[in-house]
């Protein structure tokens, strides 16, 4: 394809022909490759699926390499999101296509170039015309688009034709090749097998690309989500890859010898100083890939619940109308699942229309002696529901609440209407997928007055919630006493020791199939208490413990946790109704996003406070006569120590400890939201 004003301009400068532009334009590369050799490279096609960070640099390595043709693949538009990393990437060419980009940069080098576009991007429908006349396949499809590119490997393989595969892990560049007639194929080195779920065909890919990871020591895998699609990417990585593909482009378009296919496999990385180089013996069947495998699993399990998604492109969603955008719908309800649940039940559904958003109760998430009336569950919803109003600040929405719109009997906790305003961003909007509970051994000292002002005020869009912050020794020794107590039955009760094991997920494979509960490590319990948690899954188990004196002991580590933190809060409410405690739930949710913000942990401390919600109910009968007596004995410490008079109509939302904690081992997951929309 000419591209005439470029000719047009070359013709001006007095060449007056390709052969007197290509002449000089690619005399550098004389010497390193012979006339004859560039010749053969001008002639040469290489087919280009994707065309974002490792593609683009591709085209533009080649296309200054001298190679003469190529068929060009990519149906996405340049986004923020690609600026560190992908050559077209540039403000002025956000929200354009990167195939129109990706061409005219191709074509701003060499105006000769005969370029065939594929603006749909690879399907099944278009494969074999992208694949005819090429000599090579050189691998630009996003990491996640696993489906097309072993579409693309394999079909290229039966038609002869090499395939070159370079991943940007880090600063790194990891390759490999893959030969027609010898070498092993795609499916066979990878390991992958039509009924593996994509998550396991992603992981086996990314073992498999890199069987000796030079970048796991500097890779955060707490960015890597492989069900969400979201991984970290550098831009040195992208060009390193480039550079490593052209080398063994230029080998195989020119016979050369020494080219080594799959099992064989390269990765250079820089940062890390090293080149690894070997011979995968049955690729990904391989023993000790297979135990990579499952422990990569185990540490993608850990960090679940840190993915963040890309916010959607702003400039596009003014565009829109009125109307929620699909892409901006999106975003709301993934933040709105980010949201805090007893023991991450995640008690919610969603429903939604073109500007609106339902929350709507998932009443058999929780059924613990812990939820009486559901009250924890609506506590979870109120804050689920100010992730949802934090999050539309972003794109400039408003949402205007209603509170049970269908009455007291409706399934529908909350219904909020969003419609476009002035409205700033909230600045608490960047942490809602930075909150976490922290269990950790939290620092002894004092915070700082300014710190404490912060967390008060950040009540000030919540008028009827109260924060009392307690930082005195013997505030903190009262309240670590009573929680003690009351931890006391929890460890003893049947009902919560059950409810506790249902929700704790002791595997890997647990945590990403089910999505909900917790890890095992995420209790902080240590080696020792992993396996007492292992050890007392079942009730017998457990009261066996218990006669033994363990009913005594295990409440020692939350007493401990409180002495050890410098702030315990304590959220109340006016009264104990299902629209106040939504209320509560997101004043929580600001109260916990406020302590994110200024970098301080925080941990729920529950047990007391749901007991003390229960008693104000009448319904402490569930726990039975031994335990009842118990908690009666603890309301006159109580109501003193928290200052409630015994007739209060008060409600109490959550109890919790506030200072700075370490690293948490693992982190909670959540479902999708596809998953929790309400059924039909």
């Amino acid at each position: 394809m000419e591209n005439l004003s470029h000719i047009s301009k070359l013709r001006a400068l007095g060449y007056q022909n390709k052969y007197h532009y290509l002449e000089e334009a690619l005399s550098r590369n004389i010497g390193f490759l012979t006339l004859a050799e560039q010749d053969r490279l001008l002639n040469a096609t290489v087919a280009i699926p994707g065309l974002g960070g490792v593609g683009g640099e591709h085209l533009v390595t080649f296309a200054r390499l001298g190679i003469g043709r190529f068929h060009l693949a990519d149906f996405d538009v340049f986004e923020p999101a690609n600026l560190n990393r992908q050559y077209g990437a540039k403000t002025s060419h956000l929200g354009r296509p990167k195939l129109d980009v990706m061409v005219e940069e191709a074509l701003n080098i060499n105006p000769y170039l005969d370029i065939r576009r594929f603006p749909d991007g690879v399907q099944k429908q278009n494969l074999d015309a992208f694949l005819d006349g090429v000599d090579v396949v050189v691998d630009g499809i996003d990491f996640f688009n696993f489906d097309i590119r072993r579409m693309v490997f394999n079909r290229a393989r039966t038609r002869g034709i090499h395939v070159v595969t370079a991943g940007p892990l880090g600063y790194s560049a990891a390759m490999l090749v893959f030969a027609p007639d010898r070498g092993m194929g795609f499916d066979d080195y990878f390991d992958i097998r039509d009924e593996m779920t994509t998550e396991e065909k992603l992981l086996s890919f990314m073992i498999g690309l890199a069987p000796r990871a030079t970048h796991r020591q500097y890779v955060d895998r707490g960015r890597i989500d492989l069900e969400n699609q979201s991984g970290p990417s550098l831009g040195a990585g992208c060009t390193n890859c480039a550079s490593a593909a052209a080398a063994e482009v230029v080998r195989i378009l020119l016979g050369q010898k020494g080219i080594r296919p799959a099992p064989y496999y390269f990765q250079y990385d820089p940062y890390a100083r090293r080149f690894q180089k070997g011979y995968l013996l049955f690729g990904n069947r391989h023993p000790l890939q297979q135990v990579k495998r499952r422990a990569i699993r185990r540490g993608l399990a850990k960090s679940a619940s840190r993915y963040c998604p890309v916010p959607p492109l702003s400039p596009l969603v003014d565009d829109q109308g009125p109307d929620l955008p699909t892409a901006v719908m999106d975003y709301l309800l993934r933040a709105a699942i980010q949201a805090p649940s007893g023991d991450n039940c995640q008690p919610w559904w969603f429903r939604t229309g073109k500007n609106r958003i339902d929350i709507v109760l998932r009443p058999d998430a929780d059924r613990s002696l812990f939820n009486v009336n559901q009250t924890a569950s609506m506590i979870a919803c109120g804050a689920a529901l100010e992730n949802l109003l934090i999050a539309a600040s972003r794109y400039g929405f408003e949402g205007k609440v209603s509170y049970r719109p269908g009455g007291e009997t409706h399934d529908c906790l909350a219904s909020v209407v969003f419609h476009r305003s002035e409205i700033e961003e909230d600045p608490l909007q960047r942490f809602i997928w930075e909150r976490h509970t922290n269990r950790t051994r939290y620092r002894q000292g004092t915070l700082s007055p300014a710190l404490l002002s912060e967390l008060i005020q950040s009540l000030k869009a919540c008028p009827s919630m109260a924060l009392k912050l307690y930082h005195s020794k013997e505030d903190i020794r009262a309240i670590a006493r009573l929680v003690y107590r009351a931890d006391q039955i929890r460890v003893a009760s049947r009902d919560l020791h059950e409810h506790l094991m249902r929700m704790i997920r002791f595997t890997a494979d647990d945590v990403l199939r089910e999505r909900d509960g917790f890890p095992l490590q995420n209790l902080e319990a240590g080696w020792g208490g992993e396996v007492f948690l292992r050890m007392t899954r079942s009730w017998r188990s457990m009261t066996v413990f218990n006669r033994l004196g363990i009913s005594r002991i295990v409440p020692l580590i939350s007493y401990r946790g409180i002495l050890q933190a410098p702030l315990i809060g304590l959220l109340k409410c006016p009264d104990t109704r299902p629209e106040t405690m939504l209320k509560g739930g997101r004043a929580l949710e600001r109260v916990w996003l406020t302590a994110t913000r200024m970098g301080l942990s925080f941990q729920p401390m529950t047990a007391v406070t749901l007991f003390w919600m229960r008693w104000r109910m009448n319904q402490l009968e569930a726990l039975g006569g031994k335990h009842e007596r118990m908690l009666q004995s603890l309301w006159e410490t109580y109501h003193r120590i928290f200052d409630v008079a015994p007739d209060s109509e008060e409600g109490h939302v959550m109890l919790f400890r506030i200072g700075v904690g370490g690293r948490v081992a693992c982190r909670t997951a959540r479902k999708l939201p596809e998953a929790l929309m309400v059924p039909n």
